[in-house]
């Protein structure tokens, strides 16, 4: 159907800000969506947003609160939820990495534990099993950078533009455990249900 409304879970932050600008670009009126204000849902021509935490983005999608959804894959591989995510975009790009002390070695020997705080206990837990480790993990939800600094931890697992806030800190980084871009994905009920409709939303985005 023509009008039928898609509802989209968007990150907050920068990949809101570049969702509204592609949807502005193919002609789509975003004028009433603003992060500045308290709302959280906005409802526009055939679209409903959900303003989202950019971690809880796929579990909307999952759970089919939302149709789809555009956030950093790092949320998507992080959360484990079950969802079509067949579109990367052209923003959102950055990586995630292992830092420590600039005056630290860390090797990589099998079988040792490893403490390492990250704010994605997931994606940090599988990086070191496999690399044979013993990862004790450290869940912080603030400035991970601290950690290794105090003592904390021997290495943080954090996500860097371009690496300088962790030079700052006296940190250097050591591996890339993953490359990251803003990507849609969607719910795997609406993709049968809306699907001429979320194909006319893909081609939109994708501009």
């Amino acid at each position: 159907m023509e009008n039928e409304r898609v509802v989209l879970a968007v990150a907050k932050g920068r990949i809101m800000d570049d969702a509204l600008r592609a949807l502005k670009k193919s002609g789509i009126n975003v004028s009433s969506v603003s992060q500045k204000t308290r709302e959280l849902i906005f409802d526009f021509q055939n679209y409903r947003i959900l303003s989202c935490k950019p971690i809880d983005v796929p579990k909307y999608v999952e759970m089919g609160t939302a149709d789809c959804g555009i956030v950093g894959s790092d949320c998507i591989t992080e959360s484990m939820c079950d969802v079509y995510e067949p579109i990367s975009l052209k923003f959102g790009k950055c990586k995630m990495v292992v830092a420590c002390q600039k005056n630290m070695k860390i090797k990589y020997k099998q079988g040792e534990e490893i403490k390492v705080a990250t704010k994605f206990p997931n994606i940090a837990k599988k990086y070191f099993e496999d690399k044979k480790m013993i990862p004790k993990i450290i869940y912080l939800n603030g400035s991970v950078e601290l950690a290794p600094l105090v003592g904390l931890s021997d290495v943080i697992v954090d996500i860097t533009e371009s690496g300088e806030t962790i030079r700052k800190n006296n940190l250097k980084i050591i591996d890339t455990v993953m490359d990251i871009t803003a990507k849609v994905i969607f719910n795997k009920t609406s993709v049968r249900t809306k699907q001429k409709t979320l194909e006319n939303f893909a081609k939109i985005i994708k501009k």
